[in-house]
């Protein structure tokens, strides 16, 4: 039996640049299944969420599964999963992700599915609030940013079963990325064809690697860093000491940019 196919990754991180990736050059479905609240399943629940697979169990199905939940929701059944599908994680430079995902809000105003800001850094900053809040996993009050660091590390914990892919890697070398995927799928590409920005996605902007420069500030730069790229000391604190600390100095420094 085929591989089914999964796709996972943090909303804005190219699952749809992968998505079309597989279905044009391996013979799958452009149409995805989302694991979305639509379902009507509470994905919360392991039970639930184990019986919702389990109606796709022993056969293929040529449409590929995309989700954005974090680490935690899937865990329990990643074993499992495994078995009948190949998952990948895909994943994008978080600054990009972040100014991907604040335009993608600003341009579906009113739908109440996140935070919607006048610059990339405030978007950054502002707390994570709204639909999307349904992908992720902790209940405490995280920003934006935070909330793309905990679902990049807790995708990125070691020995998982699953096939990392970055956005960066299909725009440098797309052909080496059909080889990688080839090898996961156990396949043959029927094609070697990199999708356009015609290809079915969502609200698809520019499709490029490092538009966050234009965005970014200098304050905006340090404060990813700091949020995203804890020192020695800060991976050796809890994540939430690492975070009132960030937000201290954060709130010092925004304030004092703002003034000049």
């Amino acid at each position: 039996m085929r591989k089914k196919v999964l796709i996972i990754g943090h909303e804005r991180s190219g699952t749809h640049f992968l998505t079309n990736t597989i279905a044009q050059c391996f013979d799958y479905d452009h149409d995805t299944i989302n694991l979305v609240h639509t379902q009507g399943v509470d994905w919360r629940n392991p039970q639930a969420f184990e019986n919702w697979t389990a109606q796709f169990r022993g056969r293929f199905v040529p449409k590929i599964f995309k989700s954005h939940h974090a680490y935690a929701f899937v865990a329990p059944l990643l074993d499992e999963l495994s078995a009948e599908f190949a998952i990948f994680y895909v994943q994008r430079d978080g600054r990009d992700v972040m100014t991907s995902f604040w335009t993608y809000l600003n341009r579906i105003p009113g739908r109440g599915w996140g935070p919607q800001k006048s610059t990339v850094g405030q978007f950054m900053r502002a707390t994570s609030s709204g639909q999307f809040t349904q992908f992720q996993a902790t209940p405490r009050r995280i920003t934006m940013l935070e909330r793309w660091v905990e679902h990049v590390e807790g995708w990125n914990k070691l020995h998982l079963p699953i096939h990392r892919v970055t956005y960066e890697a299909l725009h440098a070398d797309h052909d080496a990325a059909i080889d990688r995927i080839s090898d996961a799928l156990e396949q043959k590409p029927v094609a070697r064809v990199r999708p356009t920005l015609a290809a079915p996605s969502s609200l698809p902007w520019k499709g490029n690697v490092g538009t966050w420069r234009e965005f970014f500030t200098d304050a905006d730069v340090r404060y990813f860093n700091r949020t995203a790229r804890p020192g020695p000391v800060g991976r050796m604190l809890p994540r939430p000491v690492t975070r009132l600390a960030g937000r201290l100095a954060e709130r010092l420094l925004y304030a004092h940019a703002k003034v000049r």
